[in-house]
């Protein structure tokens, strides 16, 4: 059985990813889903582009031009910055704070390519999944561990700087720090989200 693309998953969507878009040859209200390309209009056939498409995973999953009909990867260098994965922000923003050649970023590198399989194979939100998986070894020691924790409004600086400026929401955010603090602590979460995030340490 094919398990579905957490990003397809609706139990994940918010109610503002179906919305309604004028065509723009003859006025006629179309309902859209964030995931669809394109649709034609039931009344005059044009084929109208979704304005609002949601790449999200695509820009690191393999299969995304199975998912989307073309390649992310290979539009031009151009695109505006709203139209960048989050995850793509997070590996700029993590290239910028530790330098082109550093671990760090080598890791986050490995974490992306590693987070198609595990998100294919523990079905997660990947909003809350991928960006924990990215910044699961950013903040080092002050991540805090068993019995080293330094006090909470010290832990994952740059987790924080990061996220504050990927355009994340603001709840996904909240949940992100919470599976960061519940890896590091040693306090397993029971939640898919956790899971998929403490998978991608064992394939490391």
């Amino acid at each position: 059985m094919k398990t579905m693309c957490p990003g397809q998953d609706t139990r994940y969507w918010r109610p503002d990813d179906i919305f309604t878009v004028v065509c723009f040859t003859c006025g006629n209200e179309m309902e859209f889903f964030k995931d669809d390309a394109n649709r034609r209009c039931k009344k005059c056939g044009t084929i109208v582009q979704n304005p609002r498409l949601s790449r999200g995973c695509a820009q690191w999953c393999r299969h995304a031009k199975d998912c989307l009909g073309y390649d992310p990867s290979e539009t031009s260098a151009g695109e505006n910055d709203t139209e960048r994965s989050i995850a793509g922000r997070i590996i700029d923003s993590i290239r910028r704070e530790f330098g082109p050649d550093n671990e760090v970023l080598d890791e986050a590198i490995r974490a992306a390519d590693r987070a198609d399989a595990i998100m294919k194979s523990l079905p997660a939100n990947p909003r809350v999944t991928v960006p924990a998986i990215l910044l699961l070894m950013v903040d080092g020691n002050n991540a805090g561990g068993r019995g080293t924790a330094p006090a909470e409004e010290n832990r994952f600086p740059v987790s924080k700087k990061i996220l504050g400026a990927s355009g994340a929401d603001r709840n996904d955010i909240d949940e992100i720090l919470g599976i960061l603090r519940a890896y590091h602590s040693g306090i397993p979460a029971d939640t898919p989200e956790y899971r998929a995030v403490a998978a991608s340490r064992l394939n490391s």
